[in-house]
Formats: C-alpha cells, sequence, structure tokens
C-alpha cells in the first residue's frame, strides 16, 4: 500500500509517496541516506530538486529537476510562500513511508490525530450520556 502524502504545492489533487525502490533511488540520487538527511534536517534546495521527480513521477512524464526548478521559483513567487511548503510534505511523505516503523509512518499520515479526534469525540458523548449536558 502506497502511504501518500497531499502535495498541492503545483497543482490540485496530487500527492507524493515513496516506497523502498524511490527510497533508494533518492538516496542513490542525494549520495546520503534518508536517516542521515532527515537527522541533519538537510532538506534544502538540493533535496527538494533531487525529491520531487522521484515522489511525483508519477504526476509528470519524464520529471526533471529543472521542471520542478522552475515550478519552485514560481511557487516562491508568491506571497508567503517558503522552501518549507515543499520540503515539508516530502519529509512526511519519507517518513509515510514506513522505513522508520509504523508509529512514525501513521504519524506522518496523520493517523495519531484522526485517532486523538475520535477518542476527544468519544469521551465527549460518555460525558453527554452520563451526565445528560454537552461539554
Amino acid at each position: 500500500m502506497k502511504k501518500s502524502i497531499p502535495f498541492e504545492v503545483f497543482g490540485p489533487n496530487q500527492f507524493i509517496y515513496f516506497d523502498i525502490l524511490r527510497l533508494a533511488e533518492l538516496e542513490r540520487a542525494l549520495g546520503k541516506s534518508v536517516n542521515e538527511i532527515l537527522q541533519r534536517q538537510d532538506v534544502g534546495i538540493n533535496f527538494c530538486l533531487t525529491a520531487l521527480p522521484i515522489g511525483l513521477k508519477h504526476h509528470y512524464h519524464k520529471p526533471t529537476p529543472a521542471l520542478f526548478a522552475e515550478k519552485i521559483e514560481e511557487h516562491l513567487a508568491k506571497e508567503a510562500a517558503s522552501l518549507d511548503d515543499i520540503a515539508t510534505p516530502i519529509a512526511k511523505a519519507i517518513l509515510a513511508s514506513g522505513v522508520f516503523g509504523k508509529e512514525i509512518a501513521d504519524r506522518a499520515m496523520g493517523v495519531d490525530e484522526e485517532l486523538a479526534e475520535e477518542d476527544e469525540e468519544a469521551e465527549s458523548k460518555n460525558v453527554e450520556k452520563e451526565t445528560g449536558t454537552k461539554e
């Protein structure tokens, strides 16, 4: 199962993901392990230009770093835009791949937040039943 992260920076309905083969391709291209990259938080322009063609290749025919350099420049020209808008979902997609374990993958996918919200809703309903009032 592909665990993807929404990535609508360059267009609607896009998502980014990394499976084992894509992670291996990324490591080869960067000359570093994903563990090293994320530990050092080395997610700058080179990281983005290398990761985007790999993580988004299902959306683009023959993606290149040059294509994404242009897209990044267009994005950064927008008001309040930053490189973090691009780097953060890439890092989340790497974490969501499961390479660092299920718990981290679930957190990257937002599963913990969903479970916490469900727990809060259930707790609220229980309080409502017990007291007859809403919190």
